[in-house]
């Protein structure tokens, strides 16, 4: 029996003399955990926000220019819708293809004047792909300067009527070549303005003209050659999906993780 009552005595005082050290123990492992925390939330951060040495970019590119008629010696303007599709490489160089048509006004028949015959009715139809280049010069936090190059091939149609009769009708493909400079100005990360300018140059050579004059000239009276012009909202979905994953999970998640662990210290 003395033996048994010595040996309880004996667990109670070395439970009372250990109970420091367990709670001590105890308070580490919670230390431990809130950096275990902290360590992850910085590890998962840095993910969201890392480097790419690639990503998708999809563009909508809606451009104004002016096509000229050089037998009358007449501009008229143009708007030209696109799309673009392509990669980024490394956060600087750009490639991809684009797809281009005039828009539906631009198409619509247009008044010619001719001072040696009545008005005509002129319409042009003008469809082109492109392979471009785009180097971002300058990158920084508030703006960004790049440098696009293309190249493409399309083809167009042109008819002038008079009277409702078809007088000219010409056909044929075309190759063109683009050099611009764009501004980005991002007063935030992920929403700015964009504007763009630049030359097209084109050359082409018509594999079907048609006159019901037999007089008139068989040659083209059309040149594509002018400068362009573009600018609207620069959006990057990018950084929104960025910004969106850390904000509104991963930084909320993680407060809510160090206030558990905080808690449980009481």
């Amino acid at each position: 029996m003395k033996k048994k009552l010595s040996a309880h005595y004996f667990a109670l005082i070395l439970t009372v003399f250990l109970l420091p050290f367990c709670a001590h123990a105890q308070k580490l492992s919670k230390t431990e955990r809130i950096d275990s925390l902290k360590q992850k939330f910085q590890k998962d951060s840095a993910r969201i926000y890392r480097f790419q040495k690639f990503r998708l970019r999809v563009a909508l590119d809606q451009r104004g220019s002016w096509i000229s008629n050089t037998k009358l010696n007449k501009t008229v303007p143009v708007s030209v819708n696109g799309l673009q599709i392509g990669v980024i490489l490394f956060e600087r160089h750009t490639i991809g293809i684009g797809f281009y048509e005039i828009t539906r006004t631009a198409k619509k028949p247009k008044t010619v004047n001719d001072v040696n015959s009545p008005p005509k009715s002129g319409a042009l139809d003008l469809r082109y792909n492109t392979l471009f280049y785009e180097f971002a010069l300058f990158k920084k936090k508030y703006y960004e300067v790049d440098i696009p190059i293309e190249f493409g091939l399309g083809r167009y149609v042109y008819d002038v009527h008079q009277a409702g009769l078809n007088t000219w009708h010409e056909q044929g493909p075309v190759i063109i070549y683009g050099l611009s400079a764009q501004l980005i100005i991002k007063p935030v990360r992920w929403i700015g303005l964009v504007g763009m300018g630049g030359y097209r140059y084109t050359t082409f050579s018509p594999n079907e003209i048609r006159s019901t004059n037999p007089n008139a000239e068989k040659e083209t009276q059309l040149d594509f050659r002018n400068f362009y012009y573009s600018y609207g909202v620069w959006i990057d979905l990018r950084q929104i999906i960025r910004d969106t994953r850390f904000y509104g999970f991963k930084r909320p998640k993680y407060r809510k993780n160090l206030r558990a662990i905080l808690a449980s210290e009481g």
